[in-house]
């Protein structure tokens, strides 16, 4: 009778188990503007999920005007547009390792033209670009969700960052607001655990930004980019794992000019000092492709400082000289963390419209100076873990301008999760939250107001701490009768 009553209470209590961690069904769905937009088709169990906002994408070319959009209230938001021929993108950072299930397609559509908005997922490996999703929209009813999964020849895919870099291109077709990319959301699961001794980032050229509004830039194709009428550089965000030992950093481009590309990878701790780890530079010309390398010993720590590449096309205003990608070399931490940072250079922020005169100076401190506009950033963030502090760092405070972290969803809305304004006249300043990560649903941005156009104000910086938070389990005891 025992053996009955323990095999009872056994079965009840997997019956319960099965009923909590059962299968995740999402449907896919048509929505308008004022709600929240429907999940995408069925996932396994242990997907996870990278959002970018749709006004955190860039222009491929420098030439092309764009705005973003703001709600009633005048508060920004995350839908962008063309008001100019052209396209745009955006880095993708699945992990190296996971496998990619598909994507979701947030547009709002209400053009009568019939005209069909693409957007597209590809990988390269700075010669031969694929495209691995290609989605192409035409509704005129507003807000659109589509899910694309990933099909033959490329699926299963899974991320190989040692050989080949990811980006999004979206392209509109349509130069006014009745055509908005409000965000894509990439499903993925998970790199298998324990991750290999050896890992890889790729930064695709393409995704470079530019360091100041004089540089006009333009796109070559297969992910590489080049400086096309003024200015001389470029700069990404570059985010490592916490703790990892950065070992390699490898620089791809094309030369066939007598003058030489200079990458560097830069370390700033936000109040105006910084560190060149590496410099990578090889005088070749008359050559299709090359790659310079650099070994290094440097242990990530965002807690302290950002990373940031800077590439100098040594005033090459031509596609003679072109950077395609950017690969990091990295050994993972050998313990899981209890916490992590995102630490973001200011100068790699965007601004939120074309025609906006910026600049940034050594330390990667951007000022606006000409009228009032905000720069913003996709943040990535760690699942199952919990957003404690925001930090903003400046330099030549004055009171007014703010760092504000937001929450998103495909449908545009920004929700305002906290803001951290400028204190006295120090150069940082920071504020507690504790705000849970939940990738499945909403996307983390952050948008630098300046308050007034003025060199004076100038965002150096960026820092959301994070703390994983510790899973407890009861034990259930069985006991025999």
């Amino acid at each position: 009778m025992s053996r009955i009553r323990a095999s009872f209470r056994i079965a009840i209590v997997l019956l319960a188990l099965l009923f909590l961690v059962g299968p995740v069904f999402v449907a896919r769905a048509q929505t308008n503007p004022a709600q929240a937009p429907v999940q995408s088709a069925a996932t396994p169990n242990d997907t996870q999920y990278l959002w970018i906002a749709g006004s955190s994408f860039q222009t491929r070319d420098s030439t092309t005007a764009f705005e973003t959009t703001r709600n009633t209230n005048n508060q920004p938001t995350g839908c962008i547009y063309a008001t100019s021929s052209g396209e745009f993108t955006a880095p993708v950072a699945v992990p190296n390792g996971a496998t990619i299930l598909g994507l979701d397609y947030y547009l709002n559509d209400t053009s009568t033209s019939q005209t069909k908005a693409e957007l597209t997922l590809n990988d390269s490996d700075m010669i031969m670009p694929r495209e691995l999703i290609t989605v192409e929209i035409s509704s005129s009813i507003g807000l659109t969700n589509t899910y694309a999964p990933i099909r033959a020849p490329y699926a299963p895919y899974v991320v190989n960052m040692q050989n080949r870099g990811l980006f999004l291109e979206w392209f509109p077709r349509v130069t006014n607001a009745s055509m908005q990319l409000c965000g894509v959301r990439i499903a993925y699961t998970a790199p298998a655990e324990p991750r290999p001794a050896t890992d890889y980032l790729f930064i695709v050229g393409s995704t470079l930004v530019n360091t100041n509004s004089a540089t006009e830039h333009g796109y070559a194709g297969a992910g590489c980019t080049f400086v096309k009428i003024n200015g001389r550089t470029l700069n990404a965000d570059v985010d490592l794992p916490q703790g990892s030992q950065l070992t390699a950093v490898r620089t791809y481009f094309r030369d066939v000019n007598s003058a030489d590309l200079t990458v560097k990878l830069i370390a700033s701790n936000g109040q105006g000092v910084t560190n060149t780890l590496a410099t990578l530079t090889r005088p070749v010309s008359d050559t299709a492709l090359v790659n310079a390398d650099q070994n290094l010993n440097y242990t990530v720590n965002e807690s302290n400082e950002s990373l940031s590449v800077v590439a100098d096309f040594a005033g090459v205003l031509s596609n003679q000289l072109r950077l395609c990608g950017v690969r990091f070399q990295y050994s993972n931490p050998t313990t899981e963390p209890t916490q992590d940072s995102r630490f973001i250079t200011g100068s790699t922020f965007v601004p939120r419209r074309s025609n906006v005169n910026y600049s940034s100076d050594a330390n990667g401190c951007v000022n606006v100076s000409n009228e009032i506009e905000d720069l913003t950033t996709n943040v990535t963030a760690p699942e199952g873990a919990k957003a404690a502090r925001v930090t903003f760092y400046y330099k030549n405070a004055a009171a007014g301008p703010t760092l504000n972290l937001y929450s998103f969803v495909g449908s545009g809305e920004f929700t305002q999760i906290t803001s951290v304004p400028v204190m006295g006249t120090g150069t940082q300043n920071s504020v507690s939250i504790n705000y849970p990560i939940e990738n499945t649903d909403k996307g983390l941005a952050l948008v630098w107001d300046a308050s007034s156009a003025s060199s004076d104000y100038a965002l150096c910086g960026a820092k959301i701490d994070f703390l994983y938070t510790q899973q407890v389990f009861l034990p259930i005891a069985l006991n025999n009768y």
